[in-house]
């Protein structure tokens, strides 16, 4: 899933985003609130603020981007417990909030209920795979795979940063059928070419992962 999220805490920030990197979502972060709004755009699955940021208003960021993106998901975390504020962030579209200080694992329960609905594995800022179709877009154009390439694709990501041996990729992308080394060195170089950046590691123990 890619995510927006905009923290003033640095260490805050930091630490969301390399949490929800490990889970495999997209997170482009910002610290400033008018950096972040120079940069904002309506491509985001989720965005994640604080209504009290410094150099914009919370409640005006959430108005402009139900504006470019009206199907936008937002969740805001925040210090500030006054409840006119609150209710004012959901009138205005705020779809959850959690208020500071927070136990990591609540914020990505909440995540979990949209990233269920994203079906994107992003590997790069504009790169992503759709789970559902199995079809791989660069910057929204599709590049064409063939049935071995997306299965071999699908196979990496759903054991991301993981190896996945020979055995592994015969028994998914070739149903069970016996292939060389060869074979499958071929296909991952098929695939290799087609990817925008070299992504996919061999590992020495006579097998591949995606970081």
């Amino acid at each position: 899933m890619k995510i927006f999220l905009l923290e003033d805490d640095y260490s805050l920030n930091e630490s969301i985003k390399e949490i929800l990197e490990i889970e495999n979502h997209h997170v482009t972060n910002f610290f400033d609130g008018y950096v972040a709004y120079e940069n904002l755009s309506g491509d985001y699955d989720l965005y994640i603020f604080d209504i009290n940021i410094p150099n914009i208003d919370g409640i005006y960021l959430l108005e402009h981007i139900k504006k470019i993106n009206s199907n936008a998901k937002v969740l805001i975390i925040s210090a500030n417990i006054n409840i006119d504020k609150i209710k004012e962030a959901y009138i205005k579209g705020c779809e959850d909030y959690i208020k500071k200080p927070f136990d990591i694992q609540e914020l990505l329960l909440k995540i979990d209920k949209y990233s269920h609905k994203s079906q994107h594995i992003y590997l790069e800022e504009d790169l992503y795979f759709d789970k559902r179709s199995r079809k791989l877009f660069y910057q929204d154009s599709e590049i064409k795979l063939t049935k071995n390439e997306r299965n071999l694709l699908f196979l990496l990501l759903e054991n991301r940063t993981y190896n996945v041996n020979h055995l592994q990729i015969e028994e998914f992308v070739y149903d069970g059928v016996a292939k060389s080394s060869n074979a499958i060195r071929s296909l991952v170089k098929r695939l290799r070419k087609k990817l925008p950046k070299n992504l996919i590691s061999n590992n020495l123990e006579e097998g591949y992962y995606i970081e």
